[in-house]
């Protein structure tokens, strides 16, 4: 059952980012050249007015409403692919590597709701122009769940290569 779980996860993950990667393309301009993530991570309300500025200027700011709108659906896929990654990966053999899975793999689930706030501060931006406060959390959230992204992916890394050492 898990290899189900992690296949169904798997492909929506993939064909959710495939499609925001066709999305977020409109987004990526001469004073954005990391697109979304010059939004994501502006910190402050001078450099997430002037990603705003840019898109506008570029056309852009209605494929970023839908490009937050279809990260609604990815925000709860990814994390969950992660998981059941980690699930499948897990020996239950109590090794360091081992409890090291169990602990990564409860807090990459800790991506949905960051991910959520940040899309809810990033949304509300483009309504009612940037905020210090919406920039600042909206930047904390997005590093944090970049973190937990990457601490999971390395995690899986080294658990296929003691698989494949072995």
């Amino acid at each position: 059952m898990r290899i189900f779980s992690w296949l169904f996860f798997a492909t929506l993950s993939l064909v959710l980012l495939l499609q925001l990667r066709g999305l977020d393309a409109p987004l990526v301009t001469p004073d954005t050249t990391w697109g979304i993530l010059s939004y994501e991570l502006a910190y402050t309300a001078t450099r997430a007015q002037s990603v705003l500025d840019a898109w506008k200027a570029a056309g852009a700011l209605e494929a970023a409403r839908v490009s937050l709108g279809v990260d609604g659906g990815f925000l709860l896929a990814y994390p969950l692919f992660f998981w059941c990654s980690i699930r499948l990966l897990r020996r239950f053999d109590g090794t360091r590597l081992d409890r090291l899975g169990h602990t990564v793999g409860a807090a990459v689930l800790a991506c949905i709701p960051l991910d959520a706030l940040e899309n809810v501060l990033l949304w509300r931006m483009i309504d009612d122009g940037a905020s210090a406060t919406s920039a600042t959390l909206a930047g904390v959230a997005a590093t944090l769940k970049f973190l937990l992204v990457f601490a999971a992916s390395g995690w899986c890394l080294a658990a296929l290569t003691r698989r494949f050492a072995r």
